[in-house]
């Protein structure tokens, strides 16, 4: 991890009691009150119309959180695409489109590097090929694009809970249950992007990672004592593929078990993936963790293979998500890509009510 990330990582976490920690979370008390004033008085301005919200023509679902870094939107994006596809419907997903070069509007072509859409975008496209992804810092421009040019009968808006000037028809709200007990400041002391009580402006919130803490009556409690008429879903990840890099050959996930497998991630929650990846019954003798959406380099993957046959791992075992990201090098002989899934134990029923409530036009 970068010296950056490392730090912040060290700041959500409520364990981390050192004094150069501490110290550092009263320095940056200030500078988050400041930020927390703000994002209420933009809010408030939205509220009463001083800041107006401009509508589409085509009813929009906004997926987004309030913490920065990896809630799981993503997942929620990719289920949310399915199930509209399974219902009827005709999804575009409008993604801002995180590290990419550029800031213009441009559909997401496969054809093209990962680089000019961004990572997540990329992705999203690869593993949907019937639903078109729309990807620009204008999130209203990038609507009436997909509207003109795909046609769609809803749209979905990734990470746009704090994108206020396109108006949702539904908000989502999607929050990481396994990190309810970390530091909840606002930036730059914490995670949040603003205060737990924005979850008054929207409908649902996914709680991911659920069989992973024992906290979720506590978090939904609170939820509730924020906007009692929440409709809130509980969520876990499953694995669903692996596939071999060198040749997409499909793979058993039971082909994991006893083998020894290094981890190779540039995601928000490696601990959850190192979790899920060990109940598969592999043994992880190593972890290489990158910062969120890193740009793997050649060098990245010299150090990965180099210790990946120092730790005598069978597999270099990476996400879907991540392999978007690694360059052509050997390592790619070498490397299982682990495909992982959202699974609603008991609200996809309150989704597709949510989504039946919006009364789109097929």
């Amino acid at each position: 991890m970068s010296f950056p990330h490392t730090l912040f990582v060290r700041l959500m976490d409520h364990e981390d009691d050192t004094l150069g920690i501490r110290i550092l979370r009263v320095l940056l008390w200030m500078p988050a009150w400041i930020f927390g004033l703000m994002a209420r008085w933009r809010n408030w301005m939205y509220e009463v119309g001083w800041l107006k919200m401009e509508r589409l023509p085509v009813p929009v679902i906004s997926v987004g959180g309030v913490t920065v870094g990896g809630a799981g939107k993503t997942p929620v994006v990719r289920y949310l695409a399915e199930l509209l596809k399974d219902m009827g419907y005709r999804p575009v997903i409008l993604s801002r489109g995180y590290g990419r070069g550029g800031r213009h509007v441009t559909p997401v072509s496969l054809q093209e590097s990962w680089h000019r859409v961004g990572d997540e975008p990329f992705f999203l496209a690869s593993i949907l090929s019937d639903v078109p992804v729309v990807v620009g810092a204008d999130r209203l421009a990038a609507g009436r694009r997909a509207v003109a040019e795909f046609q769609p009968d809803v749209l979905i808006l990734d990470d746009g809970f704090q994108h206020r000037h396109l108006h949702r028809d539904l908000d989502i709200v999607v929050y990481d249950s396994t990190g309810y007990h970390h530091n909840l400041s606002l930036m730059p002391a914490g995670p949040l992007r603003e205060s737990m009580s924005a979850l008054r402006r929207a409908r649902s919130l996914i709680l991911t990672r659920t069989d992973q803490t024992e906290g979720v009556t506590r978090l939904a409690e609170h939820a509730r004592g924020m906007n009692p008429d929440i409709q809130i879903i509980e969520s876990v990840y499953r694995p669903i593929r692996l596939r071999r890099r060198s040749d997409n050959m499909v793979v058993p996930l039971d082909h994991l078990k006893n083998q020894p497998v290094l981890i190779l991630c540039g995601i928000a929650n490696p601990v959850s993936l190192g979790r899920t990846i060990s109940d598969l019954g592999a043994h992880v003798v190593s972890t290489f963790s990158f910062a969120d959406h890193h740009a793997f380099s050649i060098t990245d993957m010299d150090h990965t293979l180099q210790a990946a046959q120092r730790v005598k791992a069978r597999w270099i075992l990476t996400t879907e998500k991540d392999a978007v990201r690694i360059p052509n090098h050997p390592i790619q002989s070498h490397l299982l890509v682990l495909d992982i899934t959202l699974f609603l134990p008991a609200g996809e029923t309150i989704l597709k009510n949510l989504i039946l409530s919006l009364d789109i036009p097929k």
